[in-house]
């Protein structure tokens, strides 16, 4: 899972980032855990390909905002660091 590490979706990783959806979605096709395939998709800056069954305490865009706002963080520092 390593292309979604919190430095999420960096250019050029288009198909490490599909992989790992792909297997993500895989591993919780039985519904265990789906939310992660959320969370992929809302890191990476991706549509959710269907309509979620993950009941968050927000509304989807407020969710999505709040975890690519971790993506850019975690971005921004490790561009500042020396």
């Amino acid at each position: 899972m390593g292309v979604l590490n919190g430095s999420a979706a960096a250019p050029g990783d288009e198909d490490d980032l599909a992989a790992t959806i792909a297997r993500l979605r895989d591993a919780t096709a039985n519904g265990d855990f789906a939310y992660y395939l959320d969370i992929a998709h809302h890191m990476a800056g991706l549509p959710l390909p269907a309509p979620s069954t993950t009941l968050w305490l927000d509304d989807e865009e407020t969710v999505r905002n709040r975890w690519r706002a971790l993506v850019t963080a975690r971005r921004s520092h490790l561009n500042t660091r020396h």
